[in-house]
């Protein structure tokens, strides 16, 4: 078991002979650096730590400056301007999904740079950063500082599987924090192996509650975690009573996982029951097959080695896996031919790729029981589901190139053998070509996928309407109908409404007044350029009236005014031109609905929104004591006044 506290640098198990190959225990020497290198030459690693992640950062905020929000984004940040930050607004279930956290960052950005891009590519980045960092950490508690310890972290600061994860918005504010407490709880949790300490057992149970502050899915760290507990104890026999014994000298930390796991349980299931969540529904067989086929054939064995090597389009914004047939069979081949040779050189290897694939089928079966059986087995192809399976992945690829901390004797005899036989120069120059071949396809892939984050159609729509919601005058009405284009969806209900869509940008008396009106005096509407046009209705009118006529007069409080054609059954808007002597109230009515309006002393109109048919609109309930004429009505559709 790697247990022994270890310096990375000194243990001999980390030192590397002058021609590259591992040293053997006679063989291991130390390289002080000199105390006038310049501190980029004091510390290779450092350095190279620094570089590649100077240089993935800026390639992720390449693609991020031309992506934009989408879909989610809106009604997210709609939901956090109009809800005060309470515990019931952080712990509600939104689409199967417990995530306080996001929440949180969506409710900061709603209220202090509402629909600001620049805003939220900041978060990005620095989410990114974080997690990045997290990595490192982890990788250098594994494995040490040393020079290979970057070949894994290049690996995950440059694959293209968490790319869509980290660029959409909505996706990356539940995604970044899951790797971060993926990262984060695997290493608290190594050191407690390492070290025995309670206090890294305590850090690992706080990680977790990070992770279901997240996104329920970090219940997948748990079963990755008992098995590569064993992948980390090289002096673990796989036997009931060795692992037992493993058992009892780590109790503390399973006990902690078990806890906060319980308390997690009972609030999601208090928080979904509550708010009507989406149910788990199992996929047929048909579908639960060509979704793990997809997942790991089309989806995650090519991104580990840099793939895809092209994307399609995923509704706006977004997009699926479709690598050509042949680009998938080299990356099976080359993957096949990656984990034998592991096996065949490095004792244990076995344990590390277990542990890697618990962690995906982890990740599979969450997917399969919360979106297969209703989007399909195509959701395999979005390689954000499988983001954070990154981090697990690079911990094995560490695994297959280094020894553990600590770790006595990890090569079997064939590893000695291939490098007295193969030279150092060529084993350098493989390492090299292999390494700027997986870079060049990330890179390809990353900017192949950056060519559909960065063709948002919506953009240019969402710009206009902010400037146009400023201009309005302020006598001004919006007027509240579903929104002209294809930006949320009518899946999201009320958020697919021109008042939800606009609440980040007004105050709270003005959103309140957006939410609250039925009727309308001074009405604009929202057109499909993203202008508010002062508002006029067209469709079914009243007949023409003769020259000097009032127009339908009011008797009893009730008046019957004909249209020219007939209505079919829709939500429509009703404009009533009128005059009156006094204020009054009234009610309008089209076929079924009704609604209460107020009628103004002198020459007014008044809309409203009402869903019925009928050849006929009448106005009844008005103050008998009042006189008031109908000019005219329309029943119709909005369009420029």
């Amino acid at each position: 078991m790697a247990t022994d506290s270890v310096d990375s640098v000194d243990t001999q198990q980390h030192r590397h002979r002058s021609d590259g190959r591992p040293a053997r225990p006679d063989e291991a020497t130390v390289t002080q650096p000199s105390a006038q290198d310049h501190w980029l030459a004091s510390d290779p690693v450092r350095t190279g730590f620094l570089l590649v992640l100077v240089v993935s950062l800026a390639v992720r905020f390449n693609v991020l400056r031309d992506s934009y929000f989408i879909t989610d984004d809106f009604m997210l940040s709609s939901r956090a301007a109009e809800s005060p930050f309470t515990l019931d607004y952080l712990v509600r279930v939104h689409t199967g999904h417990l995530e306080p956290i996001g929440f949180a960052v969506m409710w900061v950005l709603a209220h202090l740079a509402p629909w600001n891009w620049g805003a939220a590519l900041t978060v990005l980045i620095i989410g990114q950063l974080v997690v990045a960092v997290m990595v490192w950490r982890l990788l250098v508690e594994l494995f040490g500082k040393r020079p290979l310890t970057l070949v894994p972290f290049a690996m995950y600061c440059l694959t293209p599987l968490t790319a869509p994860a980290t660029t959409w918005l909505s996706a990356a504010i539940i995604w970044l924090p899951l790797m971060a407490a993926v990262a984060g709880g695997t290493r608290q949790h190594a050191r407690y192996l390492r070290t025995g300490r309670t206090r890294h057992a305590l850090g690992a149970v706080v990680w977790l509650l990070v992770g279901f502050a997240s996104f329920e899915k970090i219940l997948v760290l748990l079963p990755y975690l008992v098995v590569l507990t064993v992948a980390l104890s090289p002096g673990v026999r796989v036997g009931v009573r060795s692992l037992l014994a493993l058992l009892r000298r780590t109790w503390v930390v399973w006990l902690g996982y078990v806890v906060v796991t319980l308390g997690y349980l009972a609030l999601y299931l208090r928080s979904s029951g509550g708010d009507g969540a989406d149910r788990l529904f199992a996929p047929s067989p048909a579908q639960l097959w060509d979704f793990t086929y997809l997942s790991l054939f089309r989806t995650f064995i090519p991104g580990a080695l840099g793939g895809p090597w092209s994307w399609q389009p995923a509704g706006y914004a977004g997009a699926l896996v479709n690598s050509p047939r042949v680009f998938d069979w080299v990356c099976w081949i080359a993957s096949a031919a990656i984990v034998c040779a592991s096996l065949a050189m490095r004792r244990r290897m076995s344990r590390h790729w277990i542990a890697l694939l618990t962690y995906l089928v982890g990740s599979m079966a969450v997917l399969a029981a919360g979106r297969v059986a209703f989007g399909g087995s195509i959701v395999a192809l979005e390689t954000r589901y499988l983001a954070d399976a990154a981090i697990p992945l690079v911990v094995a690829v560490g695994c297959a190139l280094m020894p553990l901390r600590g770790e006595k004797d990890p090569w079997l005899p064939i590893t000695w053998r291939l490098g007295d036989v193969v030279p150092a120069g060529a084993r350098f120059a493989a390492g090299v070509l292999v390494g700027t071949l997986v870079v060049g396809l990330s890179l390809h892939a990353v900017n192949g996928y950056a060519g559909f984050s960065a063709a948002n159609p919506y953009r240019p729509f969402v710009e206009s309407v902010r400037t146009s919601l400023a201009a309005l005058p302020e006598s001004a009405e919006v007027y509240d109908t579903a929104l002209p284009v294809d930006i949320v969806g009518p899946i999201f209900e009320e958020y697919n409404l021109v008042s939800r869509f606009v609440a980040p940008m007004v105050d709270d008396k003005t959103r309140r007044a957006m939410y609250s009106r039925t009727s309308y005096t001074h009405p604009y509407f929202l057109d499909a350029s993203g202008h508010f046009q002062r508002m006029a209705v067209l469709g079914a009118e009243s007949p023409e009236l003769p020259a000097g006529s009032c127009g339908f007069n009011v008797v009893n409080g009730t008046v019957v005014v004909p249209l020219g054609s007939n209505a079919f059954d829709w939500q429509w808007a009703v404009r009533v031109g009128y005059l009156a002597d006094r204020d009054t109230a009234a009610t309008i009515v089209l076929g079924d609905d009704e609604q209460e309006v107020q009628l103004h002393k002198g020459l007014g109109e008044v809309f409203v929104t009402l869903v019925g048919t009928g050849d006929r609109v009448t106005i009844h309930g008005v103050d008998e004591s009042a006189n008031v004429c109908i000019g005219d009505v329309q029943v119709g559709n909005p369009v420029p006044k």
